[in-house]
């Protein structure tokens, strides 16, 4: 409700600023300035979440909002303001100490997405700078990621300096402070790392190819008598260095990336037992794409691979961190995977292994046959990294076969529909592993009904 007065104080003492600013449409090749542009979008998403892997229990109907609105000032050809205002609810959601559901005035979902003053040809032609809170990806979103799919997403407080030239290469280096409670869709633990900063060079020789350097760490200041109170904290300073790729040539497109990771990690409950970071991911895939007429699609097979932590080595954490990932985009539309960033309180509980790393071999397949229209359909098989020990001194690694189906309709310019279907058959460890943690043996399913305005 604060936050509410406050941006209805700034709208109001604005106002006489805005009577003196010129409003779009305009000449785009004579601007004047300054001038605002506003825009905003309105989301909902309704979920059947039968995640459960129990025919016996009825799924989760939930009923999700989001509605953004923003306002961008541009000041003159160099220096320009964005500010984005959301909203994010489950219906009837019921907020601490005030079992009112929508009725409850102190709902807090109600924040800043965004606000950041951009500069450009800072200090130098060809230099940007970017100050505040940011939505904010690199590459495709496996490591660092705005997170977009969730209903409220993730911002960074920070900055970005991206120097380019004009012949396309780029530079760019940047830094964030993290928050250390994450999203609970995409957070088991506190984990979320304090800091994250990094450095990756664009070279133009294909449609991407990124060199990257991140650097994330977390530096907790505890003392030993909050140590059982702070069980699930580890310090770490972590790099991630590695390359993306991705181009397409005469229809047949390819993608890769390998990052590998090091540095130091310090478990709080061992009181000082540290080990050394040695992890790595790779990733490929390769398809054909094709038109005919106003027909399009493709066809690709991929693979990825992250290692898990092997428990019987001492002193080296072999566990693959994926950062801030957007997690929805590469590991089967259930979001199962990877399993250290699930929730493991609620209703929606994450399947009780976490840390075995992960083989992905999978199919994709598109298929558009209008300009209005596309259909989306992938078959995952997922295999743990490490083997899991099972009762009866058995070990395995198959997790289960996943298939996605998405329908996407465009209503109108402004207007998108969107509904999907995931089923996921658990393999042996999933199956022998389930029990510990209230889950069942049989198939999961989820589905999907989304509208998104956009304004």
């Amino acid at each position: 409700m604060k936050l509410v007065l406050r941006v209805a104080i700034l709208i109001v003492c604005s106002a006489e600023l805005f009577a003196q600013i010129t409003f779009p449409p305009q000449d785009p090749a004579k601007p004047t300035f300054p001038f605002v542009q506003i825009g905003g979008q309105v989301r909902y998403r309704g979920e059947l979440d039968g995640r459960f892997f129990d025919a016996t229990q009825k799924p989760l109907f939930i009923n999700m909002l989001r509605t953004q609105i923003s306002l961008k000032t541009v000041l003159n050809e160099d220096i320009s303001a964005f500010v984005q205002v959301q909203d994010s609810r489950n219906f009837g959601e019921v907020q601490d100490g005030a079992w009112r559901g929508t009725l409850d005035g102190r709902a807090d979902n109600l924040d800043f997405r965004q606000a950041w003053l951009e500069w450009r040809n800072f200090l130098t032609p060809g230099l940007t700078m970017k100050l505040g809170r940011q939505s904010f990806a690199t590459n495709n979103e496996r490591l660092v990621g705005a997170l977009d799919w969730h209903n409220v997403g993730r911002s960074y407080d920070g900055a970005t300096l991206v120097y380019a030239t004009p012949d396309k290469w780029q530079a760019r280096a940047f830094g964030f402070v993290l928050g250390n409670d994450e999203l609970l869709m995409t957070s088991a633990d506190r984990q979320n790392p304090q800091a994250l900063m990094g450095i990756d060079v664009t070279i133009p020789w294909q449609q991407a190819l990124n060199l990257y350097l991140y650097h994330d760490r977390a530096e907790r200041k505890i003392r030993p008598s909050a140590f059982a109170a702070m069980g699930d904290t580890t310090t770490f300073q972590r790099f991630t260095a590695g390359l993306y790729l991705k181009n397409i040539i005469d229809g047949w497109e390819y993608e890769f990336e390998g990052a590998y990771q090091f540095g130091t990690k310090q478990d709080v409950p061992t009181l000082g037992q540290s080990a050394n970071i040695a992890a790595y991911l790779l990733t490929g895939y390769l398809g054909k794409r094709f038109t005919s007429g106003s027909q399009s699609g493709a066809v690709g097979i991929g693979v990825d691979y992250y290692t898990g932590d092997n428990t019987t080595t001492t002193g080296v954490s072999e566990g693959f961190n994926h950062l801030t990932t957007t997690i929805h985009k590469f590991y089967g539309y259930m979001d199962f995977f990877p399993f250290t960033i699930l929730p493991n309180t609620g209703l929606r509980r994450a399947p009780a292994i976490t840390n075995y790393g992960l083989l992905d071999p999978y199919l994709r397949i598109t298929y558009a046959p209008d300009t209005k229209t596309d259909f989306y359909l992938a078959g995952h098989y997922f295999l743990a990294q490490q083997s899991v020990s099972l009762p009866q001194s058995r070990t395995a690694t198959a997790l289960g076969i996943e298939i996605d189906a998405t329908i996407n309709y465009k209503v109108t310019s402004f207007l998108a529909a969107q509904f999907g279907v995931s089923a996921f058959l658990p393999g042996e460890v999933m199956r022998e592993t389930n029990a510990t943690r209230g889950l069942g043996r049989d198939l999961g399913y989820w589905s999907y009904v989304m509208l998104t305005a956009t304004f």
